[in-house]
């Protein structure tokens, strides 16, 4: 019966998206060619006439009902969850078999843990983002509007559709029979969550992400609809420019979850290995940026016109492509689903058609775009250095998008048929994200059009002073900490040497670490600098106080002020990042297993306590070791008491990591099993400067977040606002 009225909610939700993306796009492009033909703006056009009007409510109450049934499908998998409802094959497969505290919430994290439903999530967020933006902009008659919803609304089709023609991917097919009792119970213990997948950032990760992922629909529809309705004017970035810096929030917190859950329930002492799926969010993040740094160039000096519609467009490419990835099965990663053909076609079909769509557009609106829209008067300024960023950003973006897929490409082309290993990303990445910091350092202080020499250095005087006195600090960090530590490493041997000396001489290692410091100390000062500038700046012009300053130019400033604050944060991330990626101390060692028994790490004694061995409640097995820690002088410094579980049913090993964190580094320990002698198998990382990446990206998440504040009307939609009115009085 469950099943039954899943699959009648699916088939229906897929109808109804189709039908209401018929009709907003219809009355929308009716719409347009009636305010083209009249001689106004398509967005400010009079009231549509009463059928157009009908039709246009139809399509938004159909917009409405295909949420409301993918909602109800949503709400029918929790329920299920919630009352141990086994009559659904996904709810065996994912149903949380713990006694954890944390089981009510594995049992609501249980919704997204399978293919399946993680599926539907993310169609009922793209579906709860349409209805929002509809709801918002019901009284609104402008064909922009119409027009994105109704591509929005196939997008939502095509997803439903590969949840209905997919038995893979469809959550409501019923459990077979032999499987259960006559009460509904399980018959025996079978599938059940996956043990990695119980762990607090896991509730929060994939569902962050998914909004990310999700939003990132809206920004491509309305570059659509700009094309279709020839309404080439900054309206459409500003109807959803909030929605594009809302998905990079949560994208960006799904990514830093996302690290966290790695790195300590993973049990290999990292957070980024750049496997396919990590990949896949990196990709879209990086163009997402340039995205948001595009609406900001069009909607303020009307430039960027076709990067911002570039750049929405294929953001949303590599949201579909991520998809594609995990689910095809052609590239391998620990986080991908088994293959499954239906999905292959159906978004390798989404992704091929977005991208001829925009073409297609492009070249029917290039005479209208204009020539020197996106002309760069000089380099050296503001709009140069968003230029280069825009570049830099997709082009990073797409060699990802290419490295991750060429495992799947043919021999023929370059790298086909090769899986790419870390060390090439690394090589490649970290000089890259070098001039980043750069450009995000120097960028603010430049003029818009054009930069005079002397107002710039005049600016550039003060941070120059800091940054100096921070890059002493990171040389002295460096010659004390980080070079000590490489020596060790390649001292140690082993994995991790070898991957070292792949990066190249240690000459070019240095000179990198080097300069990448050098440019985190400028982005840090000059960051800084322009903060303490505006607060400065208040208190010299408001006779407000430090503390009251502070607090209005992030109030009355939010964007500005936000995202000086994102770079700092960028800028102490990439510090954590320079240590606890480039100079990780990872070393592999064997106890006999008696108490007493010590080894030493680095500067770090490791000392065994105890060792137990036991079935949970569960039935599973669980291994766990002590250790006590101190430093080389004899001094205690903490407990760590990694473990080992091997699931009953399905004889699946999970790493309990522990962790001992100090102010300039973590000591990782993993407990990884017993050897073929029967000796305990320990893994010790020292990740140097790792508390700095968590910090600098909740410093950095905040500053986005606050920028993404409440604010003023637009110019555009303030101006809307008031010709609607106006046409109302006019009419009484």
């Amino acid at each position: 019966m469950v099943s039954t009225i899943g699959n009648v909610f699916q088939a229906l939700a897929l109808v109804f998206a189709l039908v209401s993306a018929v009709l907003l796009v219809a009355s929308g492009k009716v719409a347009s060619t009636g305010a083209a033909g009249s001689g106004a703006a398509p967005s400010t056009a009079p009231e549509p006439s009463v059928p157009i009007a009908r039709m246009r409510h139809a399509g938004q109450a159909f917009v409405y009902a295909s949420f409301a049934l993918l909602t109800a499908c949503v709400g029918i998998i929790l329920v299920c969850m919630l009352t141990e409802n086994y009559s659904l094959a996904y709810v065996v497969s994912n149903y949380p078999a713990t006694d954890s505290p944390l089981q009510p919430l594995y049992r609501v994290s249980a919704v997204w843990a399978g293919r399946q439903g993680s599926l539907l999530l993310w169609t009922w967020l793209i579906s709860a983002f349409v209805a929002v933006q509809a709801c918002r902009r019901r009284r609104a008659h402008e064909d922009l509007t119409l027009v994105a919803l109704g591509v929005a609304q196939v997008i939502v089709a095509l997803f439903v559709a590969a949840l209905v023609f997919s038995s893979s991917n469809n959550p409501f097919m019923p459990t077979a029979a032999e499987h259960l009792n006559a009460d509904g119970t399980l018959a025996s213990k079978i599938g059940g969550m996956n043990p990695l997948l119980m762990h607090w950032a896991m509730i929060l990760h994939p569902p962050a992400t998914f909004i990310g992922y999700a939003a990132m629909t809206l920004p491509f529809a309305y570059a659509m609809a700009a094309l279709i309705t020839g309404d080439l004017s900054a309206r459409w970035v500003e109807l959803c420019d909030r929605v594009a810096v809302f998905g990079f929030i949560f994208l960006s917190i799904g990514m830093g979850l996302g690290a966290v859950w790695a790195y300590v329930v993973l049990g290999w002492g990292g957070f980024w290995a750049w496997d396919a799926v990590e990949n896949a969010s990196l990709m879209s993040w990086l163009t997402c940026v340039a995205m948001i740094h595009s609406f900001t160039m069009y909607r303020k000096h009307g430039i960027f016109k076709r990067w911002s519609m570039f750049t929405a467009t294929i953001t949303f490419i590599f949201v579909v492509l991520g998809t594609f990835i995990t689910r095809s099965g052609l590239v391998q990663s620990v986080h991908a689903f088994a293959e499954d053909p239906v999905s292959t076609y159906f978004f390798l079909a989404i992704m091929v058609a977005s991208g001829l769509a925009f073409l297609l557009g492009l070249l029917y609106r290039h005479g209208e775009i204009g020539e020197d829209d996106d002309q760069i008067e000089s380099m050296l300024s503001k709009n140069g250095s968003y230029y280069l960023t825009n570049i830099i950003m997709v082009m990073a973006g797409a060699l990802v998008a290419y490295l991750t897929v060429s495992s799947a490409l043919p021999t023929w082309m370059p790298l086909g048929g090769a899986v790419v290993a870390a060390g090439a990303y690394n090589a490649v990445a970290r000089p890259v994200a070098v001039v980043v910091l750069l450009l995000m350092a120097v960028c603010p202080l430049l003029g818009w059009r054009k930069t005079q020499g002397p107002a710039f250095w005049g600016h550039m005087r003060r941070p120059l002073v800091v940054a100096a006195c921070l890059f002493v600090a990171g040389l002295v960090l460096f010659g004390t900490k980080l070079m000590p530590t490489y020596s060790a490493i390649l001292t140690d041997g082993g994995s991790a040497a070898d991957a070292l000396a792949e990066q190249g001489p240690a000459v070019y290692y240095f000179a990198l670490t080097i300069v990448a410091l050098a440019a985190i100390s400028l982005l840090i000062a000059t960051s800084a600098y322009l903060l303490v500038r505006g607060v400065r700046a208040r208190m010299r012009n408001k006779g407000e106080g430090a503390p009251a300053a502070a607090f209005n130019l992030f109030r009355r400033s939010p964007a500005q002020a936000g995202g000086y604050l994102c770079h700092l944060g960028i800028a102490i991330a990439a510090l954590g990042l320079v240590g606890s990626m480039m100079y990780v101390r990872d070393v592999t060692v064997s106890l006999a297993g008696e108490k007493g028994e010590s080894v030493q790490v680095g500067g770090y004694v490791l000392t065994l306590t105890d060792t137990e061995r036991y079935a949970d409640s569960q039935d599973n097995e669980v291994m766990r070791v002590e250790l006590d820690v101190a430093d080389e002088q004899g001094s205690l410094m903490g407990h760590v008491a990694p473990s080992m579980k091997v699931a009953a049913a399905t004889s699946q090993s999970t790493l309990d990591a522990a962790v001992l964190t100090r102010p300039l580094e973590d000591l990782f320990v993993a407990f990884q099993g017993l050897n073929a002698d029967g000796t305990l198998s320990i893994n010790v990382k020292v990740n140097p400067l790792i508390l700095l990446t968590w910090a600098g990206g909740a410093i950095s998440t905040l500053g986005i977040a606050l920028a993404f504040a409440p604010r003023r009307a637009t110019p555009l939609l303030a101006a809307d606002e008031r010709t609607r009115a106006q046409a109302k009085a006019n009419a009484r």
